[in-house]
C-alpha cells in the first residue's frame, strides 16, 4: 500500500480545499437552501375552488413515485436507455458527493480495493454519460432549443468533475484528489444559484402536483377495461 496517498504528507494547499474550503462551501449552501425553503414556506398555499373528486394522499404518493416508475412517463417509457442514463449518471454524482466526504474523514476505507474500484466505475460511467449528454445538447437541434447556457455550464462541469474522479479515487495522486476537491468546492458556492438546485424543488413540486391532480381525480391514472388512461 505505499503507493497511496500519505495523508501527512499532503500539500497544504490540497489539505485547505479538503478540510477548510470544502465544509465552509457546504455550511455556505445549507445557509442558502435554509433561506430559500424559508422563503417558499412563506407563500400562501394554493386553494382548490372545486370539490374534490380524488384520493388527495394517494395522489401525492403517486407523485412523488413516478420518477422511479418510468412507465408511468411518457418521456421514458418509450426511452429506456435514456432512463438508464439518468439513474446511472445520478448515482454517479451521489458517489461523487459521497467520495468528497467520506475521504477526509475514513480515508483507509476507500483504500479498500472493491470499494475504490466501485468508486472509480462510477465516475467512469458519470463521465461517459455526462460526454453522451453533452453531445446531445450541442448537435441535436431540438436539445440546443432547450438548452440554457446554466444547463451547458453546469454539465460540462459536472463531466470535468467525474473525469477528475476516474484519478483521484485510486487516493494515488494528490495532483487530480486536489483538483476533484476543488471543483466539489466550487459546486457547493455554486449550485445554490444554478438549475442544480431543481433537486431542492422537486418536493414542492410533487406535493402540489399530487394534490392538483389528485383533487382534480385524474392521479393516480385509472384503467378503464383493462386498459390504462393516458
Amino acid at each position: 500500500m505505499s503507493d497511496y496517498i500519505l495523508w501527512e504528507n499532503l500539500g497544504n494547499n490540497t489539505k485547505l480545499v479538503m478540510n477548510q474550503l470544502h465544509y465552509l462551501g457546504l455550511a455556505f449552501m445549507i445557509l442558502a437552501y435554509t433561506l430559500r425553503v424559508y422563503q417558499f414556506l412563506q407563500k400562501p398555499a394554493a386553494v382548490e375552488g372545486t370539490p374534490a373528486r380524488g384520493d388527495h394522499g394517494k395522489a401525492i404518493r403517486y407523485a412523488y413515485l413516478t420518477l422511479a416508475m418510468p412507465w408511468e412517463l411518457e418521456s421514458q417509457k418509450h426511452h429506456w436507455i435514456r432512463y438508464g442514463e439518468f439513474v446511472l449518471f445520478h448515482l454517479a454524482m451521489a458517489v461523487g458527493i459521497g467520495f468528497a466526504f467520506v475521504v477526509p474523514i475514513v480515508p483507509e476505507l476507500m483504500k479498500n480495493p472493491i470499494i475504490g474500484s466501485l468508486a472509480k466505475l462510477f465516475f467512469i460511467l458519470g463521465f461517459v454519460i455526462g460526454v453522451s449528454r453533452m453531445g446531445r445538447r450541442i448537435f441535436k437541434a431540438e436539445m440546443r432549443k432547450i438548452t440554457s447556457p446554466d444547463d451547458l455550464f453546469c454539465l460540462i462541469l459536472l463531466t470535468l468533475w467525474m473525469f477528475t474522479g476516474i484519478f483521484a479515487a485510486p487516493l494515488k495522486s494528490e495532483f487530480w484528489l486536489f483538483w476533484y476537491y476543488c471543483m466539489a468546492t466550487f459546486f457547493l458556492f455554486y449550485v445554490p444559484f444554478s438549475k442544480i438546485s431543481h433537486y431542492v424543488y422537486y418536493p414542492f413540486i410533487r406535493f402540489y402536483v399530487g394534490k392538483h391532480f389528485g383533487h382534480r381525480g385524474t392521479f393516480p391514472k385509472k384503467r378503464v377495461d383493462g386498459q390504462k388512461l393516458s
